[in-house]
């Protein structure tokens, strides 16, 4: 009864998305032709690109990928940091030390070599820009290493809680016979059995995998039953269960580029650029076909002027009738040069839908440093709208997720008593995040730019600058590694020590300058009695 419920569950979501799969379909075709698979189910090696004559689409969706890639979850340069609401407890050492190596755990198993963030992580990204809609699995492997993997979304329906964040995703997959003996062995259905018993091992069983909130528990029992959300292994055409457990967290990372009012699935930079994509296809087809007939144009030939067909091989012979009946090209009028002029049009519109202008700098050799880094903030604040559903859905996931299971093996250290009870967040420090706080910075240096300026008329005006605060939080906001910071202790110990060099120093002085003066003495002691003699 729990496995129908489920499969009645999947083809309802399923069939509410029917519009959407169409859509994705077309995109595909002309955008990411690779996933082209929704609506349709091809051989392994099919062609993809049949409909494809110009790759603009297809390079503007890999240039944004790439972007957001590298400017959002950079692999090179963390992108995240913990903190705190309470200022002072940030500031605390103890706490700062804590959240500083859990940033450095999370961060290095995240991009080990044994975790495959980083490929899925393109992957989600092209499937993010190109159906709005995008979905990842963070779990572990076998081996207790992280395991994250961007599921296809014509695999994949999903389900909003009240407040429109995703808590369900049901999957739907396939194994052949003897992958899913391997997997559950003597819990699979008859029919599995008997194809094993026939062996039949290269048929393909369609699976669903379920994963969805947990309305009945017991929240003191640890088991897999009892988890916070369910998840369910079944055979779908028998609607047998295989397998249920659960998750500590949601194992699913869901992000919607942006959203209409009503649906669940995003909308995204593709379907805005699809149009165009599709005007341009044929623009290309037309403009090749009228190049064609420049090259090779249509021959006017007079009526019985001509003996046999008309060769247009090169040294092809033809024979006519001498009557002043020429063979001559039809002359069609095609304008080569407007053509072109269109498309390279409608090319600029298609990168630029696909932000490809924000994320390449476009500049001369006469621009300064300043006005490089200023014109490298402007177009990152551009892309401000796109990070903050990424970092609600995405990204915040992502460690969430990834926290909690170091968390449970022991990989994490033990948290000062500082923390106990205190909730701790999730600040992000990417480039993009950076380029929308800069501001803030800008605001702090110019005032005290200024003021320096004014100092020159009232010197107090100085005194009121918090000098000892301020580099620490400059440090907080431009996210310098606070090992180069030194703390409150280590700065009083460095002020003492230079206290003392420097009280040393003139007794080292004093001391050089009399052991000199005594050597003088001496040197002209023993002159003296060298003359006297």
């Amino acid at each position: 009864m729990y496995a129908e419920k489920l499969c009645k569950r999947f083809d309802r979501l399923k069939s509410d998305r029917g519009t959407f799969e169409s859509h994705w379909q077309e995109i595909a075709e002309f955008i990411f032709p690779r996933r082209a698979d929704f609506n349709t189910e091809r051989s392994p090696g099919d062609k993809r690109m049949t409909k494809v004559y110009d790759s603009t689409g297809i390079n503007g969706l890999e240039l944004l990928a790439a972007g957001l890639h590298g400017m959002a979850t950079n692999p090179a340069a963390r992108w995240f940091a913990l903190k705190t609401d309470d200022q002072d407890l940030n500031s605390s050492d103890a706490v700062r030390e804590y959240l500083g190596k859990v940033e450095d755990i999370i961060f290095s198993r995240l991009h080990s070599p044994l975790s495959s963030i980083t490929t899925h992580l393109h992957e989600l990204y092209l499937d993010y820009a190109a159906f709005g809609t995008a979905v990842m699995f963070i779990g572990t492997s076998k081996t207790d290493n992280l395991l994250f993997q961007t599921r296809f979304l014509g695999e994949c329906v999903i389900d909003e809680n009240a407040e429109g964040m995703v808590d369900t995703v049901i999957r739907a997959f396939k194994m052949t016979v003897r992958q899913v003996v391997q997997q559950w062995g003597d819990k699979c259905s008859d029919d599995v059995k008997k194809l094993a018993a026939e062996d039949k091992w290269d048929e393909k069983v369609d699976l669903l995998h379920a994963v969805f909130p947990r309305e009945e528990r017991d929240a003191k029992k640890e088991t897999p039953d009892n988890m916070p959300f369910a998840s369910v292994y079944l055979e779908k055409k028998e609607k047998h269960m295989l397998q249920e457990g659960g998750f500590e967290e949601f194992p699913y990372a869901v992000p919607r580029w942006y959203k209409v009012a009503g649906e669940k699935y995003g909308r995204s930079p593709a379907m805005t650029a699809l149009a165009d994509v599709k005007m341009l296809q044929e623009m290309v087809k037309t403009t090749l076909k009228a190049a064609q007939k420049i090259v090779d144009p249509p021959l006017m030939v007079p009526d019985e002027g001509a003996m046999g067909p008309v060769r247009t091989v090169p040294g092809g012979l033809n024979f006519y009738r001498d009557e002043n009946r020429l063979i001559y090209p039809l002359q069609t009028g095609a304008n080569i040069p407007i053509s072109l002029e269109m498309m390279q049009d409608l090319r600029n519109r298609i990168l630029s839908t696909f932000f490809v202008d924000q994320l390449q700098m476009v500049g001369n050799a006469d621009m300064t440093a300043t006005e490089v880094m200023q014109r490298t903030q402007e177009r990152m604040r551009l892309l401000g709208p796109i990070l903050g559903r990424m970092e609600s859905e995405l990204l915040g996931p992502i460690i969430s997720r990834v926290f909690g299971i170091l968390l449970r093996a022991g990989l994490l250290p033990e948290q000062p008593p500082e923390l106990d009870g205190v909730e701790w967040r999730v600040e992000y420090v990417s480039p993009i995040a950076l380029a929308q706080r800069s501001q803030k910075v800008d605001r702090a240096l110019n005032m005290l730019t200024v003021a320096g300026q004014m100092s020159a008329f009232d010197p107090k005006i100085m005194a009121r600058f918090d000098s000892d605060n301020f580099l620490p939080w400059l440090a907080v906001e431009l996210n310098v590694d606070a090992e180069l910071i030194l703390d409150d202790a280590e700065y009083e110990a460095k002020q003492q020590q230079i206290q003392a060099s420097q009280m040393v120093e003139p007794a080292t002085m004093a001391a050089e300058a009399f052991a000199k003066a005594g050597q003088g003495a001496k040197s002209f002691a023993e002159a003296g009695a060298v003359q006297n003699a």
